[in-house]
């Protein structure tokens, strides 16, 4: 007996169902792997925050709006990037200064980005100090960056938002 090459299915009545059989699977692949994309694109956003300072001044207390002011932050630029499946990402940074003549140990800031009515549109609460430096004398600058993810293309971006949401000194 000579070789004939691969085997293959001469048969008819074998070979639709099996081609059937496959274009089934392939379908269902296909189907759960847009309904698997649709529910990510439809939920909704959280906010993100990560870990937040302990014992620091608050909006809301006494001495926080005055703290506040003497916090500069300057150069503020907002850069957005495309990413897949028709989202965006915002990248704020900043130039922060302590003008409040003590040593800053934490320092919690939020960035956010908000439409024409200052509905928040994507927000996010990071901590500058001490996660990337043990603290900021005073007359010192940091640069601070705060990425903005998932946001849809489509939403309206009026306005870019950094602030000061907790200080707390040595």
């Amino acid at each position: 007996m000579s070789y004939q090459g691969p085997l293959l299915i001469r048969e008819p009545e074998l070979r639709w169902p099996i081609v059937i059989l496959a274009a089934i699977i392939t379908t269902i692949i296909a189907l759960v792997a847009a309904g698997l994309h649709y529910v990510a694109m439809t939920q909704p956003v959280n906010s993100y925050s990560g870990p937040r300072l302990t014992s620091a001044l608050r909006p809301g207390e006494p001495e926080f709006e005055q703290v506040r002011e003497q916090i500069e932050i300057a150069q503020l630029l907002g850069t957005e990037q495309i990413h897949p499946f028709n989202s965006l990402a915002v990248d704020l940074t900043a130039t922060v200064r302590n003008n409040t003549g003590r040593t800053i140990s934490g320092l919690e800031m939020r960035g956010a980005i908000v439409d024409a009515q200052n509905s928040t549109v994507r927000e996010r609460t990071v901590m500058v100090i001490p996660a990337r430096q043990t603290a900021l004398e005073p007359g010192e600058a940091i640069g601070v960056r705060v990425l903005l993810e998932s946001i849809s293309k489509d939403s309206e971006r009026g306005n870019m938002v950094l602030e000061v949401t907790g200080v707390r000194f040595d």
